[in-house]
């Protein structure tokens, strides 16, 4: 089999994502094995996954812990960039790093940092979260725009992985390219459909095709937001649909004595049963019952 193909993948965003769309989304595009019982991911065997997650009390945001949750079900190795703030979400990313002296480098500046990092890496991504109405607040913006001026591919995870370009961030200015001449413009057109006869636009003609194109993108943007936020809000109904429908365990007679010890069991949406809960932390947003051991 050939070498697995390294990728380094970071992340920031105030925004939140659901468990389901960061599994199904990173999953997919990664080529991950299937879900276990104890509801870890089989390895991918086309891709070597590493992590960069932020850690601070404004920089780890839910959406960022659920890719962190995504990570440990994968078994990712990842290292943390800590500007030695915190909230309730850090002490879960800086408590399970591998070795904290070498997986965990303090710094001033999370956003700049992590941009650097990351360019260093195999075949770097940056995963940002946009917010409510697909839009960027203005740390996550600032943060994608530095990647692209860093030649960095940048991809949104809460529109599914659509990738982000200068036109998604109108408060920041592209780096300026060289203008291409006219006759070289014409070339490059033509070069597609050679046998095709000559064309000529005006002036007007040509701003109108522009504006059509720029309508166009515009409108897909928006189809996709909205199906996204669609998907997720009824697949979570389904799931909680599903286990109300799973078989329960029977109630104790009322004469019966409490059961002195009880075990924690998760339920499977995709077997539609009840499962335990296994080791480590239970995925999150799952639905949780204790029972009878």
């Amino acid at each position: 089999m050939a070498d697995k193909r390294p990728v380094t993948l970071g992340i920031f965003g105030s925004g939140d994502v659901t468990a389901e769309l960061v599994c199904d989304s990173l999953n997919d595009q990664f080529a991950l094995g299937p879900e276990d019982a104890e509801g870890y991911f089989a390895p991918s065997e086309e891709y070597d996954l590493s992590v960069l997650v932020p850690a601070g009390g404004t920089a780890t945001s839910e959406g960022v812990h659920r890719v962190w949750e995504w990570a440990i079900r994968c078994e990712l190795p990842y290292k943390v960039i800590w500007d030695e703030t915190g909230n309730a979400r850090t002490v879960d990313v800086l408590g399970n790093v591998e070795d904290a002296e070498t997986d965990i480098t303090i710094v001033d500046d999370i956003p700049a940092n992590l941009v650097e990092q990351l360019g260093k890496g195999d075949n770097p991504m940056l995963l940002v979260i946009s917010g409510p109405d697909a839009q960027f607040d203005e740390a996550t913006a600032d943060v994608a725009a530095a990647a692209l001026r860093a030649g960095l591919p940048v991809y949104d995870l809460a529109r599914a992985l659509l990738e982000v370009t200068w036109r998604h961030l109108p408060d920041h200015e592209p780096p300026e390219t060289p203008a291409a001449s006219a006759d070289t413009e014409t070339q490059a057109a033509l070069s597609a459909v050679a046998d095709a006869p000559d064309v000529t636009l005006s002036a007007q003609e040509a701003a109108v095709l522009t504006d059509a194109f720029a309508k166009a993108e515009e409108l897909l943007d928006h189809i996709g937001a909205g199906l996204m936020a669609q998907i997720a809000q009824t697949r979570e109904s389904l799931i909680h649909g599903r286990s109300l429908l799973a078989p329960k365990p029977e109630a104790p007679a009322d004469d019966a004595e409490p059961p002195k010890k009880t075990r924690l069991e998760i339920f499977d949406a995709e077997r539609g049963e009840w499962i335990p809960a296994g080791r480590g932390r239970p995925p999150k947003g799952v639905q949780k019952r204790r029972v009878p051991a």
